[in-house]
C-alpha cells in the first residue's frame, strides 16, 4: 500500500492506496468477501428491494500502474441483485471480514442509470 494523493495532484486528499502487487496478495480475501456477501444475501431471503443501481460493491483505493493518483475501484461486487436496499442490508459481514484481514474498504451503493 502507498500513501498517495487521490483524484490527481493538488487535490489535497491523501489516501492509502493499493497497488498491483498488493491486489495479487489480497485477491483471495476479496474473493472470500464476495462469497460471504452472497451467503448473507441468500440467508436474508434473496430479496431484491430498492432502486436499481449499477457497480455497487465494496470499494478500495487503487493506484493503477503508471498512474500518479489513486481512485476508488469496486473490488468486491454485490450479489446478483438490482436493488440497492437489499445489497446494503447484506454487506456488513463481508466488510467486517475485510477489516479483520487488515484490508481498508468501504461500501458503495452504486449509481442510478
Amino acid at each position: 500500500m502507498k500513501l498517495i494523493e487521490a483524484f490527481g495532484k493538488g487535490s489535497g486528499k491523501w489516501v492509502n492506496a493499493y497497488e498491483k502487487k498488493d491486489i495479487d496478495a489480497i485477491f483471495p480475501h476479496l474473493a472470500k468477501a464476495q462469497e460471504i456477501w452472497v451467503a448473507e444475501w441468500i440467508a436474508q431471503g434473496e430479496k431484491d428491494e430498492g432502486s436499481c443501481t449499477m457497480n455497487k460493491g465494496l470499494q478500495i483505493w487503487y493506484r493503477a500502474p503508471r498512474r500518479r493518483s489513486a481512485r476508488l475501484t469496486t473490488a468486491v461486487q454485490a450479489p446478483p441483485v438490482q436493488g440497492n436496499v437489499s445489497a446494503a442490508r447484506s454487506h456488513e459481514p463481508a466488510l467486517k471480514y475485510l477489516k479483520d484481514q487488515g484490508i481498508e474498504s468501504k461500501y458503495y451503493d452504486g449509481y442510478w442509470h
